[in-house]
């Protein structure tokens, strides 16, 4: 096919909303910075007054590298990747979301020294991690728009994101609390009707710049021993449906911080929601762990708190392993 005949990657509605906010937010010889220009100083003195009682709770999955876990992890690596391979929309790679740590410690006399040096992947379904706007694109383009080609040169996204400096209001929304049910199953995505509710009990009004902390009970699901589908698999799984991606847009939030990702519920099997960091230049947070916030705020009587992301500002990178905090 050419580039002409080629089916658009983007849902039509997604479509839609990228020209609505190009239209709206683009200036031209200005690069748009997405959803993360929302956080103005208005938005982090909104976050700052949520904290009350000076505790905080870090929503980042530990990174596992102790050798011995690490092989009992390999083994089911190996199982999940021959299950899903014939469902996957192109060969799942080794080490997808993997963590790889060289550590250099000695003894020197009554000395000790230790230094280390980390590869991972940016991206997949364990590590808590931001993705950059040079993630998801469409038409040779990232969000902008920035030329694909710049991530071989210039593109600084993660780098201009961290120097913005990313705090703002957390507002919790606990979806299977106001399903009654312990975690999102893939019969139900997360609809925009849900989404509406979690707002109501969290007895907030939401305003932009706000960090979305979208709670679907991913830890209760693989605690009962429940394995997440992996992205480049084609098939449903438990998550954000498209009402419900289309509901975050028009919220216009400074971020999304979430623990279950795209429902893929639809006939293309496409990414609800992260199709949004084309749209919209959605800043996400994937794999967040967010039960034990959950569980703090509603122990203090709050659904609120202060969202701090500060990613580490590299060059180039499509996205980075990260530690947000909540602080209320």
């Amino acid at each position: 096919m050419t580039e002409e005949t080629e089916p658009d990657p983007l849902l039509p509605w997604l479509r839609e909303i990228a020209t609505a906010h190009d239209a709206a937010r683009h200036v031209d010889g200005i690069q748009c910075r997405g959803s993360v220009a929302l956080i103005d100083e208005a938005a982090r003195l909104r976050g700052v007054a949520q904290v009350k009682l000076g505790k905080a709770v870090s929503l980042e999955r530990e990174i596992e590298t102790r050798p011995d876990r690490l092989a009992a992890l390999a083994e089911i690596a190996a199982e999940e990747k021959a299950q899903w391979q014939a469902l996957a929309v192109v060969e799942l790679p080794d080490g997808h979301g993997s963590v790889e740590l060289d550590v250099r410690a000695g003894v020197h006399g009554r000395s000790a020294h230790g230094g280390d040096v980390i590869t991972y992947d940016a991206h997949g379904i364990h590590n808590t991690h931001m993705d950059g706007l040079a993630h998801i694109g469409a038409d040779a383009s990232w969000h902008g728009p920035i030329p694909v080609a710049a991530s071989q040169t210039d593109e600084d996204t993660i780098v201009n994101w961290a120097q913005h400096g990313i705090a703002t209001r957390g507002v919790l929304l606990d979806i299977p609390a106001v399903r009654g049910v312990d975690w999102v199953t893939t019969d139900a995505p997360v609809t925009a009707e849900d989404l509406d509710a979690a707002v109501a009990a969290a007895g907030v009004t939401l305003e932009p710049g706000d960090a979305l902390l979208i709670y679907q009970g991913r830890d209760r699901f693989e605690a009962a021993g429940h394995r997440y589908t992996p992205g480049a698999v084609l098939q449903p799984r438990p998550g954000i449906g498209a009402s419900g991606a289309q509901w975050i847009a028009e919220q216009d939030p400074g971020l999304v911080v979430w623990d279950f990702h795209d429902a893929r519920n639809n006939e293309r099997a496409a990414l609800e929601v992260h199709g949004l960091i084309y749209a919209i230049g959605l800043c996400l947070i994937d794999n967040s762990l967010l039960g034990p916030a959950a569980a703090a705020l509603r122990e203090a009587g709050t659904s609120t708190g202060l969202l701090v992301a500060a990613p580490t500002a590299i060059h180039r990178s499509t996205g980075v392993i990260i530690n947000p905090l909540l602080l209320y």
